[in-house]
């Protein structure tokens, strides 16, 4: 007898700047350094999305996002949301988890907190409850998120 195995699930790929919705099985992946991603999903329906947004400080040495930088952001958050509501209507458990990286050296803690800080309270304005959220330095990390 032969054993055969289902195929993987396509997946694809989330820049930083993008969001990716999936409402069938796949996997969305990111390699995250210097960035956040926010993989939020249904803890029912089988509907979930990925955004990968920038850290970026206001200038050299800066301590803070600039403003155009974490308002951009925050808008890429809102239209992944808004698109996960319409492409799951009946959904109502929506979660996310969350990983920060602060870059190579963690030089980006500062200012990634903040941002961290930020994308938190607009998922819980949302309705969306953050169950993880994980922060990293030094190699780039790699997140593959299957919402199905």
């Amino acid at each position: 007898m032969i054993a055969i195995s289902p195929p993987a699930p396509p997946f694809r790929v989330v820049p930083v700047d993008h969001y990716e919705v999936l409402t069938y099985d796949g996997v969305l992946l990111s390699t995250v350094v210097g960035s956040i991603v926010v993989c939020v999903y249904d803890a029912v329906e089988e509907a979930g999305g990925m955004v990968h947004l920038r850290i970026l400080p206001t200038g050299f040495g800066g301590r803070e996002a600039s403003d155009e930088t974490l308002a951009a952001g925050l808008l890429l958050l809102d239209r992944c949301l808004s698109t996960l509501q319409t492409a799951a209507p009946t959904a109502r458990n929506w979660q996310a988890r969350v990983v920060t990286h602060y870059g190579a050296d963690g030089v980006l803690q500062p200012i990634g907190n903040g941002v961290l800080h930020s994308v938190t309270h607009a998922c819980q304005d949302s309705g969306v409850r953050v169950v993880q959220s994980d922060a990293e330095s030094g190699a780039p990390v790699t997140v593959g998120f299957r919402p199905a």
